[in-house]
């Protein structure tokens, strides 16, 4: 909080003090406030300082979700800036008058020398360059520096750069051989922290009874930067690239027509697969659908249930997991193989978005309306969904993986339930029905571990190769110091430079 105020001094001292011109001013000094609420916010929500990648995912279908999402920051927002709106109004008129007072002439006296000037010229750059949040958006704007130089670029001096050991092959060269069907269900927010935990023990009984019987529990699943939001995640975890798009990514998801990115479900397309995408939420939302739908998916968004009860993302995950049964079946009796994937909402931060009708199978325990009521819904529903599977014809066959998209956001102040998590270390949970091939229970995972985990899984014989295999590093310290390269490669990809 004092480096946000640090660096709002700064615009301020600025913008009264050093300007000569009051009216230009009070707007420097007004958008210094405006840079450190958005700084704040990051810090509230994301636990972070803003950086290039978030700054550029602001537009205005996330500022039309805050009202329902964050209400108190986005009232208190809106009200704040009226004061501060009123605060800057009043040192404008008052900076701007003719003074007759002692007091206001000592004043302007002041501000108007030269060393007034220079007094206070070294207490705004103090304030920006001692400020964490100063050092953010410097950061940001090195960050837009390197990424129009990295424009010039091409595709392989891109992945020279990158330490690439062979040539990204394109996905029209991928050839694959079916394997067995797969249900991957990513649910919004799902931590390794609910699972096997006495603080949980009544919110997730059916998962902790797969994992008692037979499931395979990956409780080293990081979440890195490039994945850490849903869009994101969906594009990190079936490409193996952090979802790096760099000005307006979320819009920018929505502008890809087509796209020479290689993901599994490309892969297992190629393989003759069908590929389904079921989600309760809006998939116009950040261009969800259609960045999904490029992969090789057939998309079905929250309309599939026309009269189910409406909530702020869609509708709840009793419809989607209703539909999915449905849907379930139709793929079975097809003649091809299928890849059933479902993406959740219903445990979405702050709270949750809890369903009353979910008030018959959860437990008494556990208060209506409530993130705990949300999470023990999902529980149930999955332990459901994967109970149906198995009564299915060759039902036990299909493979199937629970994932979470990404971290809960926020803190235990506004996403209270992260308080029984008693400062655990945070993984995204990952389980899957049988284990994963080449790969270990204490191995450390990330997004580009996916899409071979999800082929090997399935039993595709394929010749895809992923970022694990054509580069020399996917460490989190690596990548995070090649954003703006990381950022031409995806834009290149999906013919967006």
């Amino acid at each position: 909080m004092f480096d946000v105020f640090l660096f709002y001094i700064a615009f301020a001292v600025l913008g009264f003090g050093v300007l000569k011109n009051k009216k230009f001013g009070a707007l420097i000094s007004f958008a210094g406030y405006v840079l450190a609420s958005i700084d704040f916010l990051c810090l509230e929500i994301m636990g972070q300082h803003i950086d290039y990648t978030t700054l550029t995912r602001i537009d205005g279908t996330m500022l039309a979700m805050a009202p329902q999402v964050t209400p108190t920051y986005f009232y208190g927002g809106v009200f704040a800036l009226f004061l501060v709106v009123a605060f800057h109004w009043f040192a404008y008129k008052r900076l701007n008058s003719n003074a007759t007072d002692e007091e206001g002439a000592l004043q302007k006296s002041f501000l108007r020398s030269k060393q007034g000037m220079a007094i206070l010229s070294v207490l705004a750059l103090g304030c920006f360059f001692f400020s964490a949040t100063g050092t953010a958006y410097k950061n940001i704007l090195l960050s837009a520096k390197e990424l129009k130089q990295s424009f010039s670029m091409s595709s392989e001096q891109i992945l020279e750069k990158l330490g690439a050991k062979e040539k990204y092959l394109a996905p029209e060269m991928v050839t694959a051989q079916a394997g067995k069907n797969i249900v991957v269900i990513y649910c919004e927010s799902l931590e390794s922290n609910f699972l096997q935990n006495k603080n949980f023990a009544n919110e997730v009984p059916h998962l902790n009874n797969l994992l008692d019987n037979g499931w395979s529990n990956y409780t080293n699943y990081k979440c890195f930067d490039g994945a850490d939001w849903t869009v994101g995640a969906l594009y990190a975890t079936q490409t193996g690239l952090p979802a790096y798009l760099g000005a307006n990514s979320d819009t920018l998801f929505s502008g890809v027509r087509q796209t020479g990115a290689v993901s599994y479900a490309g892969v297992l397309k190629q393989a003759g697969y069908k590929n389904l995408l079921l989600s309760n939420g809006d998939m116009n939302f950040a261009g969800t659908g259609n960045i999904m739908n490029c992969f090789g998916y057939e998309v079905k968004g929250h309309e599939f249930c026309q009269d189910a009860v409406k909530t702020v993302w869609g509708v709840h995950d009793y419809d989607l997991f209703s539909m999915a049964k449905e849907e379930y079946k139709k793929l079975a009796q097809g003649n091809k193989p299928f890849n059933l994937t479902l993406l959740t909402v219903d445990t979405h931060f702050p709270k949750g978005v809890p369903d009353k009708r979910m008030r018959l199978y959860v437990s008494k325990n556990i208060s209506d309306g409530t993130h705990e009521f949300a999470l023990a819904s999902l529980d149930y529903l999955l332990g459901d969904f994967v109970k149906f599977i198995e009564s299915q014809p060759n039902g036990k066959e299909t493979v199937v993986v629970i994932l979470g998209d990404h971290l809960l956001m926020g803190d235990f102040r506004h996403t209270p339930i992260i308080k029984k998590f008693d400062n655990k270390p945070r993984r995204v949970a990952l389980l899957t029905n049988k284990p994963i091939a080449d790969f270990d229970k204490a191995d450390e995972l990330a997004y580009y571990d996916l899409p071979h985990i999800i082929l090997n899984l399935a039993e595709v014989k394929h010749n895809a190769k992923f970022s694990v295999d054509i580069f020399s590093d996917m460490s989190e310290k690596f990548v995070a110091e090649n954003k703006e390269i990381f950022t031409s490669l995806n834009l290149k990809l999906n013919g967006m430079q």
